[in-house]
Order: C-alpha cells, then structure tokens, then sequence
C-alpha cells in the first residue's frame, strides 16, 4: 500500500529550542572542562594538526552559512526551505556548517589529546544526524522534490 503525498508543512522540522550551534558552543565546554578536570590518557594529541583543523572547521561553517546567506535561503533547521543551495561548499558536502562543527570539535580533540573532547566530536556527530539531519532531509525531499533528491544522489552528507 503506497501513502498518499505529503504536505511540506506536515513534516517535522527540527525541534525548536535549542539549535545545532547552542549544542557545539555546550559540547565544546563539557568535553574542554571534562578534560581539564579528569584529564585521562593522552589517545593521541597533535596541537601542530588540531590548531589547523579547528580552523578549517569555522572557515567552512561560516563559508557554508555565507553561502546560505548571499542564496537567500533559510538558514535556521526550524525554518521550510523553499530553495536548493547547490554552490560553494554545498557542491561537496550537504551538511557544510555541521561538518564544520565537527572538523572543529576534532580539532580542539586533537589539540587536547584526552578521550573527554573526542566523545564531544562524536556526540556533536551523532546529535546532529539523528536529531537534525534526518527531520531536515525528510522535508526538504517533500518540499523540494526531485531536485533534492537528484543532490542528494550526486553529493554526500558528509564529504
């Protein structure tokens, strides 16, 4: 038995409340103070690799967000989006801001060396693919219809 077409408005967004940079600015600072506190065995440290990542992981959140931006397109996940962002970073990642959150959080894991900030990267991670990415995907395959789902074909979520 097939379902019936949905209505865009009918799908879940992401949950109001706190959004994706409320929960990197809190992860950053429980997984920083868990390691300053606790400190633990040194899984593999790097400040020369880390510093860089931390870096690359805002240049391509606020590159993402710029681009966003300048296409006039809704940048909030509460937000229904009405258009197809496909330039920029969008050409090889279909989640370009939370990536970079993630790039930086493994960044500052990096430089610290302790296993608290990496299980900060890795709940960012699996925060933001469970509780954001999959209500987003849902309604921009609704909303947006085939030409979403022919990007999301041809680009990765990730990288």
């Amino acid at each position: 038995m097939s379902e019936a077409p949905h209505d865009a408005r009918a799908i879940p967004l992401a949950p109001t409340g706190w959004l994706p940079p409320r929960f990197f600015v809190l992860l950053l600072a429980l997984g920083s103070a868990a390691h300053l506190m606790l400190g633990g065995p040194a899984l593999l440290r790097a400040a020369w690799l880390g510093a860089p990542l931390v870096l690359l992981g805002v240049a391509l959140a606020l590159w993402g967000s710029r681009t966003f931006a300048g296409a006039g397109a809704a940048i909030r996940p509460t937000e229904r989006s009405t258009l197809l962002v496909t330039q920029g970073p969008f050409r090889f990642s279909r989640n370009p801001m939370y990536l970079g959150m993630i790039v930086t959080l493994a960044g500052v894991a990096l430089v610290l060396g302790s296993p608290a900030p990496w299980l900060a990267a890795l709940a960012m991670a699996l925060l933001l693919r469970f509780r954001f990415i999959a209500n987003e995907e849902r309604a921009l395959a609704v909303s947006l219809g085939e030409p979403y789902l022919a990007y999301k074909r041809r680009v990765r979520r990730w990288l």
